[in-house]
């Protein structure tokens, strides 16, 4: 075959677009990454079913949590609210040390409740972990939760 053929040139430029293709998604190696595992229940009574929610966690550093109580690492948006519940986590490593960790979290969360008087209604939670360092996590959602006033 004919370098100067068109043939040619589409087969190169064909493996040329596979290969940019195929590489792997950059991921930021400095901020933590959390991954969806589970939830207890995606149909709930409003007012009085507790939430499980189980995230699993990686983070480079191992800069995740706080010791002091008042600060915040977890945002949990329930898609119906304009702003984010924030939940303390403690540190996961001894202070000030370095290491690449990994693991799961398990989170209760207070039981959800209907907003409005119209009945039945549905939301998402979004989550999203912040390390020591300021580095804010990519966001995981959960399941549809249909939240009701009678099971």
């Amino acid at each position: 075959m004919n370098r100067n053929t068109p043939a040619f040139l589409f087969a190169t430029l064909a493996l040329l677009l596979l290969h940019q293709g195929c590489t792997p998604e950059e991921i930021d190696p400095v901020a933590p990454e959390i991954g969806w595992i589970s939830i207890n229940a995606t149909e709930v009574m409003s007012a009085t079913t507790p939430l499980t929610v189980t995230l699993s966690y990686r983070d480079h550093q191992g800069d995740i949590g706080w010791n002091d109580p008042d600060v915040h690492a977890l945002q949990v948006q329930d898609a119906r609210l304009e702003n984010p519940d924030t939940y303390h986590i403690p540190p996961l490593t001894p202070g000030g040390v370095e290491l690449d960790i990994d693991g799961t979290f398990v989170i209760q969360l207070p039981a959800l409740f209907l907003l409005g008087n119209g009945g039945d209604e549905q939301t998402r939670l979004t989550f999203r972990l912040s390390d020591r360092a300021g580095n804010a996590s990519n966001e995981v959602q959960s399941p549809l939760i249909f939240i009701t006033d009678t099971l």
